[in-house]
């Protein structure tokens, strides 16, 4: 597919995403955030509600999740160490980051394309960003207790 001829605005991003018929019905829903408007809010319910949020420059979108606080990360050191040697195999298409959110730490996954990319291109985007985050959850995440 070719590129389109134009940016991608969010309100245009948003509405090509809700009306796609590559989602099953009710699988996406998106929202413009109200307190940054430069954000798209885009839950996907297939990937356990997964909420990816969109940002749009001049040049990219860049699309991110967040997953699970450093802190709750059983030795943050060496799980990096191991990110960083296994990145690759581990997330195609996907980056890992640690980003301060209201003064605490996270990891987060992000990708970036074109804001010219194909509504099928961005699509790909959400479902491979949120299948590598539940991917990672699930086998190298914090443990969560059963009494929790």
């Amino acid at each position: 597919m070719n590129a389109r001829q134009t940016p991608w605005t969010l309100q245009e991003l948003k509405d090509a995403l809700e009306a796609s018929e590559s989602f099953a019905e009710g699988e996406i829903s998106c929202k413009i955030n109200e307190a940054q408007s430069d954000v798209l809010e885009v839950q996907l319910r297939s990937a356990g509600e997964i909420t990816l949020f969109m940002a749009l420059g001049e040049t990219q979108i860049l699309t991110s999740t967040v997953l699970w606080p450093r802190d709750a990360q059983d030795n943050p050191g060496a799980f990096e160490a191991m990110m960083l040697r296994n990145h690759k195999k581990l997330l195609p298409l996907c980056a890992l980051s640690i980003d301060m959110i209201d003064g605490r730490e996270y990891y987060e996954l992000f990708g970036a394309m074109s804001v010219r990319s194909t509504l099928d291109s961005v699509e790909t985007e959400l479902r491979t960003i949120s299948n590598s985050a539940l991917e990672l959850a699930a086998d190298v995440g914090p443990k969560v207790s059963a009494a929790i």
